[in-house]
């Protein structure tokens, strides 16, 4: 059984913003994607959507990377409704390659959707629970 059927990364791009590197710090977390704009008058909604198996690999490297096993743990169970896990994570850090769980932006966050079939079983994969930082399950 795979563990998803689909990721899609989602984020407003202002006017003051370049489309293009809205696009990379989307593609840092999730790659893979496939965009798609929407012109709303004063901002753009950008949508990119994977169904790649490797879709979820990024994340999955960027959690052991920096040591925040625990923190997504926690954002991941409590964005999770249903078959769907949804988290925001800061624009800016993921234009720089980091995962950054404080959304606080002026420009505002970009927005994951996990679709699964099995939460947690997704979870437990992603971002497992830890034991003085080593996963125990």
């Amino acid at each position: 059984m795979e563990l998803f059927e689909e990721v899609e990364v989602e984020a407003y791009v202002y006017p003051t913003e370049d489309i293009e590197k809205v696009k990379k710090a989307m593609l840092n977390l999730v790659p893979d994607l496939e965009f798609e704009a929407f012109d709303r008058g004063g901002y753009i909604i950008l949508t990119g959507k994977t169904g790649s198996r490797k879709a979820l690999s990024r994340l999955y490297e960027l959690f052991r990377g920096q040591a925040i096993l625990d923190t997504a743990r926690s954002f991941l169970e409590e964005g999770y409704f249903g078959e769907e896990i949804i988290v925001k994570v800061n624009k800016q850090a993921a234009y720089a390659g980091v995962v950054n769980f404080n959304e606080e932006s002026p420009l505002g966050p970009i927005t994951i959707i996990i679709r699964t079939k099995d939460p947690q079983r997704l979870m437990k994969w992603l971002a497992p629970r830890t034991k003085d930082g080593v996963p125990i399950e």
